[in-house]
């Protein structure tokens, strides 16, 4: 699996756990309808967009750091 592929997936698994998508995107200053298209397949997750996504998601706390520390690592993983 490549590095965009791993990331895209982290985001994705993230984007499934919350319950507000709407409010993550407003949160992490990005469009609603990227991480629709990034929810469904039709989109890869840029390493910013994924940074963005994480950051808000560690602003909502314990519940989403797992996701937030997913989508880390798959950022790690590919900057190696």
């Amino acid at each position: 699996m490549t590095h965009m592929n791993r990331l895209t997936e982290a985001v994705r698994q993230a984007l499934v756990a919350v319950p507000n998508v709407s409010a993550l995107a407003k949160q992490a200053g990005v469009s609603q309808s990227l991480l629709a298209r990034i929810r469904v397949g039709e989109r890869q997750a840029t390493p910013a967009v994924a940074a963005k996504i994480a950051a808000a998601l560690m602003s909502w706390g314990k519940t989403y750091k797992r996701a937030a520390t997913r989508i880390r690592q798959a950022q790690a993983t590919g900057s190696r």
